[in-house]
């Protein structure tokens, strides 16, 4: 059955577009393929995955494999307005619940937060512009307090994570390059110099990087898996 279950941030990553610009469509077009819930402003968008992949056409985009968007949901848009997530139920809020096992699609980081899930699991990085490369950093998230990978990538995405490996040659590749030099000098000159956390992120998003990941369901499967894909692919990641 195709009901609506794959949320507009989802769907406007895989759709290589921001997920304003997704929803404005949405508000204008009001499709068949796509509703709104609860159906008044400030409501969240949900899509079929038939008219995501409709959509993704008419880009010229390519969704490789349907099951990316038709994976089993926490609970459906129609009683997500009506019900509460259970106490047991750490994880839910609204995320879709990705196949504990199967890796998501590659994603530009700077969508990810918006639909990394709250589950343990392990991450990949890979450069954007290399991706015959394979992935250059591995790591892993337990619960992290209800949050999963999604609390993990948040560091990276705050800054937080300079110290960390992918952090550190981040940064390492960043002070390599003329011209990110000249942009802090240029903004110190001016007045206005970057914070440290903020050089960090501004250094992350200097790599130009993708993420995938795999969820689990617990932190000790996240640790055996994170160290067999290390072990695995240790000649080429940027792991300490």
């Amino acid at each position: 059955m195709d009901d609506y279950s794959v949320r507009a941030e989802e769907a406007a990553a895989l759709l290589g577009m921001s997920a304003k610009t997704l929803r404005q469509r949405l508000r204008d077009e009001r499709p068949e393929g796509a509703r709104q819930i609860p159906p008044q402003h400030g409501g969240n968008w949900f899509l079929k995955a038939s008219y995501v992949e409709q959509l993704a056409i008419q880009r010229g985009r390519r969704i490789p494999n349907r099951s990316a968007l038709a994976r089993d949901r926490l609970t459906s848009p129609r009683l997500l307005a009506v019900e509460k997530p259970s106490p047991q139920s750490a994880f839910a809020d609204a995320v879709p619940n990705p196949s504990h096992g199967t890796w998501s699609e590659w994603i530009p980081f700077s969508e990810a937060l918006k639909v990394a899930p709250r589950f343990p699991g392990v991450y990949m990085f890979r450069i954007a512009a290399e991706p015959h490369r394979g992935p250059v950093y591995i790591g892993m998230a337990g619960e992290r307090k209800g949050n999963g990978l999604r609390g993990r990538l948040a560091i990276y995405a705050s800054g937080k994570g300079a110290g960390s490996g992918l952090g550190e040659h981040a940064f390492d590749r960043a002070l390599e390059d003329p011209k990110w030099l000249q942009a802090r000098l240029d903004d110190a000159l001016a007045g206005n110099p970057m914070r440290a956390k903020a050089a960090a992120r501004s250094a992350i998003d200097h790599a130009g990087l993708e993420v995938r990941w795999q969820t689990v369901e617990t932190r000790a499967e996240a640790l055996q898996l994170e160290a067999r894909l290390i072990n695995e692919y240790r000649h080429q990641l940027w792991n300490r």
